[in-house]
């Protein structure tokens, strides 16, 4: 294919073709992944900076 021909209508709906989609179940599961993952890094780095701001209070260098 050339590279002209690739940015046609008919190369658009050719390259679309070849996309792999998700089906609802696998989207719904990798979506409550990435929103599980994101909640336990916000857990995670929250816990961090209570402890180093607990750490700096107890110090004195408030």
């Amino acid at each position: 294919m050339k590279f002209k021909d690739w940015f046609s209508l008919k190369g658009i709906r050719s390259e679309i073709k070849k996309v792999s989609w998700l089906s609802k179940k696998q989207l719904a599961q990798n979506s409550a992944i990435v929103l599980l993952f994101c909640f336990v890094l916000g857990v995670y780095f929250f816990a961090g900076d209570a402890i180093i701001a607990f750490i700096f209070k107890a110090l004195g260098m408030n």
